[in-house]
């Protein structure tokens, strides 16, 4: 990729458009190989600005090092999993025997009371200390797997992490997930998904905000994973909408690595990695009058 070029390109076209910032965020970093190759190289191009690491994954820490390289260019976070992972240590209600839970399982315990607060505020500690141990630091941000850290205990263990020091709100950002009702029906994608993703994530922002800890304010990318090529059309649809800190997640992968053990969506990443790395995603920005960003130090990616 000729990014200076098609840098360059971007500001030509969208010469004369007020420029808004947004952070893009590619989720689980670690959980293969094909994902890794397209998260590094969208890095490298200045086509994403964050991405969040499964420290349970198989290629996390051999792909780390490489985005640690990176970390000049983006956000660099903490991808946390209850879900499609084993945990890192015992957790002997939530999973006796150490297998993957499924996210229905988890969200139904959650909503029940049913989640251990002990467990999973200690495989958060584990998590985030293994993301230590791999790149010498806090992580950038934290978000969940299937935003499972906006759930109830979840989310408490979560800031009790900053609340203990173990995270500090002056380096670490979290991910909001929630979205006005107008916004979510205006946009016309995957409505009840997102709906009820925003409702289970009321009030994260203003928890936040008690604590010092800094959020983003929009959000946006909830997909049925369609391999069907409506990508494209999704994702100038997400570029649309107020916020002065909107994040957007995206999965992308890159066709002829190894894709991940038993992903169901990897045609759907497939289709992400086309668009991210082709011409028209600048095409797409410059029209919106976006420009990527990070939300660490706030400093521009590409423009």
């Amino acid at each position: 990729m000729n990014v200076a070029g098609e840098v360059e390109r971007t500001r030509r076209v969208g010469a004369g458009t007020a420029v808004r910032d947004l952070v893009l965020c590619a989720d689980d970093f670690g959980l293969g190989e094909e994902i890794d190759e397209a998260i590094l190289a969208l890095i490298e191009a200045g086509r994403l600005s964050a991405t969040g690491c499964m420290v349970a994954g198989d290629r996390f820490e051999r792909d780390a090092p490489r985005l640690a390289a990176l970390s000049d260019r983006a956000d660099i976070g903490l991808h946390f999993t209850l879900t499609e992972l084993p945990p890192l240590g015992v957790m002997p209600t939530f999973s006796p025997d150490g297998r993957p839970q499924r996210l229905g399982s988890v969200l139904a315990r959650s909503l029940t009371g049913r989640l251990v607060y002990a467990e999973i505020a200690a495989e958060i500690g584990r998590q985030i200390g293994r993301f230590r141990e791999v790149f010498g630091r806090s992580p950038d941000f934290v978000d969940g797997h299937q935003h499972v850290h906006v759930l109830p205990t979840v989310r408490r263990a979560l800031f009790a992490a900053f609340e203990d020091g173990t995270l500090d709100a002056r380096t670490t950002w979290v991910r909001d997930c929630h979205e006005s009702v107008a916004t979510i029906v205006r946009r016309g994608i995957e409505v009840p998904k997102t709906m009820f993703v925003s409702l289970l994530s009321a009030g994260m922002a203003r928890e936040a905000a008690a604590r010092g800890i800094l959020v983003n304010d929009g959000f946006r990318g909830v997909t049925a994973f369609a391999t069907d090529r409506s990508y494209r059309s999704n994702f100038r649809r997400f570029l649309d909408g107020a916020g002065e800190r909107p994040l957007a997640m995206c999965h992308p992968a890159r066709p002829g690595a190894g894709a991940a053990s038993g992903d169901a969506i990897a045609a759907a990443r497939h289709g992400e990695w086309a668009y991210f790395s082709g011409d028209d995603f600048l095409t797409d920005l410059a029209a919106a009058g976006i420009r990527l960003g990070r939300m660490k130090r706030r400093t521009v990616v590409a423009s």
